[in-house]
C-alpha cells in the first residue's frame, strides 16, 4: 500500500491507496489547519508558535492514518518548490517535510520517494506543460478522465476532493507509474 504527500503547513494532502492493475485510491484527507485552534493548541502556540502547532496536527493526520493502514510500505511526497516571490513558503514546506520525514517515516522504516511537483503535473496530465496547465481544475479535470476510463478507482464523489487530496492522488500515481517503470527494467 501507499501513502502519498502534497505537503503545506495549512492545508496538507493525504491519499491512501492500493496500487495493483488499477490504481484504487481508498481514502483522502485534507488536513486543514486554517482552522480555530483548540484550547491546548492555544497553549502550545503561545509557547512556541502557530506552526509548531499546524505541524503537530499533520504528524498527528499521518500516524494515525499509518495506524489505520500497517499495511502501508511506501510514502510518496512532493518536494518543496522554490519561488523567489515566496520563498518563506518554499521554508514551511521543508519543514513539513522534514517532519514528516524524521519523526514518522523514517523511525517506522517506510520507504520514501521524493517527487518533483513539475513532473507529477507531467506525468499526470500526460502532457507537454503550457502556462496556465498546473491550474488546480486541470489537475482535477484529468482526475475526472482517469475515473471514468478506470485507470484509477476512488470510492468517494470525487467533486468534493480538495485540490489537495487531487494532487496528494496525482503524487500517489505518479509514485506507482516509477515502481512500474523500476520493475519493468529489473
Amino acid at each position: 500500500m501507499l501513502l502519498s504527500i502534497d505537503p503545506g503547513v495549512n492545508n496538507c494532502g493525504l491519499a491512501v491507496s492500493r496500487p495493483f492493475n488499477v490504481f484504487e485510491v481508498l481514502e483522502t484527507q485534507n488536513v486543514k489547519n486554517a482552522r480555530k485552534f483548540t484550547d491546548s493548541e492555544k497553549e502550545v502556540e503561545k509557547f512556541y508558535s502557530a506552526r509548531v502547532v499546524k505541524v503537530a496536527h499533520i504528524l498527528a493526520a499521518v500516524e494515525d492514518t499509518l495506524t489505520r493502514y500497517p499495511d502501508i510500505e511506501h510514502v510518496a511526497i512532493e518536494t518543496p518548490f522554490y519561488n523567489a516571490l515566496t520563498p518563506q513558503v518554499y521554508g514551511s514546506l521543508l519543514e513539513v517535510i522534514s517532519a514528516i520525514r524524521y519523526n514518522v517515516l523514517i523511525p517506522k522504516g517506510l520507504k520514501i520517494r521524493m517527487i518533483e511537483p513539475l513532473l507529477v503535473k507531467k506525468m499526470f496530465i500526460h502532457a507537454k506543460m503550457t502556462k496556465g496547465m498546473t491550474k488546480k481544475d486541470v489537475m482535477k479535470q484529468f482526475l475526472l478522465e482517469k475515473l471514468q476510463t478506470g485507470v484509477i478507482t476512488y470510492p468517494g464523489d470525487p467533486e468534493t476532493l480538495t485540490e489537495h487530496e487531487v494532487d496528494a492522488i496525482a503524487i500517489g500515481f505518479v509514485s506507482h507509474l516509477f515502481s512500474l517503470s523500476e520493475a519493468a527494467a529489473s
